[in-house]
């Protein structure tokens, strides 16, 4: 039974359910049905303890990380209710081990909280010399009684993986078995990253940093090196490139810095501050603010650094744009009223208007990936005063603003998830500026929290951007 039959099966169970006959009422009376909305169809998993066949160097460590690593990632698919290992669950186990077959009869009748197990997830990490490692990778429906998924990650004839290495092996584990229970209608983050820019308070410097997704301390990778002020990364569409702002050469310029490669290319070394390019979802053009000319303006720029074009021309500055993910919009921010606040134009510059109505000032609109809701939103930061900011979204016709933080914090520079379920923000809430996620419509975490901290990390964490895969 596929992910499509089993919410079918859901629903009607839901439905029957909701059935109510009033004592004494007319026939046609209990012809009556409530009108309910129905929760999502969620399967519940089981998520057993990671095995090893034969000891190696911190096994207990490592076992426990990757059992973690698959715990956070299929809970914050928001596709399944995740469980962890129970000692029943445990038995069961043991008892499949030992007879080498599934016992999917004990396991139908194994119950979590009153609730039947749909799949249950096995993995093994094999050693395979030293410091090299296999992850096998088990998926069983329970419902079905067969075997859903069965890979072995860092298996013949692919060469095993470096504990380096074991946690990429495991994300994108966790991205195969959401894709597959979910017939490719739930679309991982699993893999996805943050770039940010790391404020060094003692130097007074600012460089680019990579982490995963979920914050894990070893994935950490310096991106810059410049000694100097660099922000404001934002991530090409296919996630190869960052582009971003540097004082590398004692003056706001632009950079585009290839990954893979880890070669840098200017983008723009005008006259003036060169200052927020973003990228247009063609991958070959961007968006930059340019004060070349005196007042910073907004221009649409070739990824070879030539011949820009001039997309406004105002008494006011214009900063911050940010493309529609159909290219046919702008973001931006602007002071025209004095307080910098958020409007939307067309592509080529024209219908400009105004949709935020924030007191103090707004910044840093991001557009979502994707259509929430039948339209795409803009999530941007708001400043109630010198202290508070909050995040905020909104339709770009201004309308259904939305308050995702309310508090006496400062929560800045939003960025979406690639599947438009999160938004992830600097916020000083814990003493100093650290990464967050917030629900994008505003409710509870899958983890039950409101607010996921990403990062723990030493300086200032500002201006998360989320990778695009």
């Amino acid at each position: 039974m596929n992910y499509f039959y089993r919410v079918i099966a859901a629903l009607i169970g839901f439905f029957l359910n909701v059935l109510i006959i009033v004592p004494g009422a007319s026939a046609q009376e209990n012809d009556l049905v409530i009108e309910v909305v129905a929760e999502p169809f969620r399967p519940n998993i089981l998520v057993l303890k990671t095995g090893a066949p034969q000891p190696f160097s911190d096994q207990d460590k490592i076992l426990k990380e990757i059992n973690d690593l698959f715990i956070f990632d299929l809970t914050f698919s928001d596709a399944f209710n995740v469980y962890p290992e129970t000692p029943q669950a445990a038995y069961i186990n043991r008892k499949d081990l030992e007879s080498g077959s599934v016992s999917y009869d004990d396991w139908r009748r194994f119950r979590i909280e009153d609730k039947m197990i749909d799949y249950v997830l096995k993995t093994v990490l094999v050693a395979r010399g030293e410091g090299l490692f296999e992850l096998d990778v088990l998926v069983y429906d329970i419902v079905n009684g067969n075997r859903a998924i069965g890979r072995a990650y860092g298996g013949a004839p692919h060469p095993p993986f470096s504990y380096k290495n074991m946690r990429l092996a495991g994300h994108k584990a966790s991205a195969e078995i959401i894709r597959t229970l979910t017939d490719g209608k739930i679309e991982p983050i699993t893999e996805t990253r943050f770039a940010f820019v790391n404020y060094n308070t003692t130097k007074q410097t600012r460089e680019i940093y990579l982490i995963d997704y979920d914050g894990w301390k070893d994935s950490l990778r310096q991106v810059t090196s410049f000694n100097s002020i660099t922000q404001f990364p934002d991530w090409s569409p296919d996630g190869n490139e960052l582009a971003y702002v540097s004082y590398k050469n004692n003056w706001p310029d632009c950079f585009i810095q290839n990954l893979p490669k880890g070669t840098v290319q200017t983008l723009a070394q005008f006259k003036g501050a060169n200052n927020t390019p973003r990228w247009c979802p063609d991958g070959q053009n961007l968006i930059i603010s340019l004060s070349a000319l005196g007042n910073p303006e907004l221009y649409l720029i070739p990824r070879s650094g030539k011949n820009p074009k001039r997309l406004t021309k105002n008494t006011w500055k214009d900063l911050s744009a940010d493309v529609s993910p159909d290219g046919r919009q702008i973001a931006y921010v602007a002071d025209r009223i004095g307080s910098p606040q958020i409007y939307v134009m067309n592509i080529d510059g024209a219908d400009i208007r105004r949709i935020s109505y924030i007191n103090r000032k707004c910044e840093s609109p991001f557009w979502s990936p994707i259509p929430i809701a039948g339209d795409y939103r803009i999530a941007f930061s708001g400043y109630f005063d010198s202290q508070q900011s909050d995040i905020y979204t909104i339709r770009a016709d201004g309308a259904e603003l939305k308050m995702l933080t309310d508090d006496n914090f400062e929560n800045l520079n939003p960025t979406w998830s690639p599947n438009g379920r999160y938004i992830a923000f600097s916020s000083n809430r814990a003493g100093k500026h650290e990464i967050y996620i917030a629900s994008s419509d505003g409710g509870i975490l899958p983890s039950g929290e409101q607010f996921h901290r990403v990062t723990y990390l030493n300086g200032e964490i500002l201006n998360p951007a989320w990778s695009p895969k």
